[in-house]
């Protein structure tokens, strides 16, 4: 999903700063989605010349003090936007890249590679749980119960390979 949807989807459940939109969008969409603020404010700045969202408050302050609000064209382009997903999940990950090649690489970097996805994947599933779910709705809550049980499935993983692959890749070495 763009930073321009999921700007409008935060919006969706009501007015926020840009600021807010960031703190929401790492904390509802950070186990699927990612925005920075370099990212988020250009995102706003194109939705508010499309007429999908307007300012409402500090108008003439800068775009982390303005205060955004969704507009019937924005919510037309997300109902629009949702209705043509698909099924398709697209992961983006620098540690599978790695481990790709994790014969170019030193064997302190492949040990630390899988260490620190490890103590990621137990960092998000530490955060997801922290969630209020109380307070969301059941899509909200699914794709919450959707990350903590891939998560979980990724730590039962590299719990069982993670130390196996870093010795195939040491006996592959030794073997050339």
């Amino acid at each position: 999903m763009d930073v321009r949807t999921l700007c409008l989807g935060v919006l969706s459940f009501g007015d926020s700063s840009g600021y807010g939109l960031r703190r929401s969008i790492k904390d509802w969409f950070g186990h699927f989605g990612q925005a920075s603020l370099g990212a988020i404010y250009p995102a706003l700045a194109k939705l508010s010349a499309a007429g999908e969202i307007e300012t409402i408050d500090h108008v003439n302050a800068a775009l982390e003090k303005r205060v955004f609000r969704i507009t019937d064209s924005g919510r037309a382009k997300l109902r629009d936007h949702l209705s043509s997903l698909s099924g398709q999940e697209m992961v983006r990950s620098p540690f599978l890249a790695g481990l790709f090649f994790a014969h170019l690489m030193e064997m302190d970097d492949v040990h630390r590679l899988v260490d620190e996805r490890v103590a990621e994947l137990r960092g998000e599933q530490r955060r997801l749980r922290s969630l209020p779910m109380a307070e969301m709705t059941e899509g909200q809550r699914f794709t919450i119960r959707y990350a903590l049980a891939t998560t979980a499935a990724g730590i039962a993983f590299m719990e069982r390979e993670g130390r196996a692959i870093i010795t195939a890749i040491g006996r592959e070495r030794d073997s050339h």
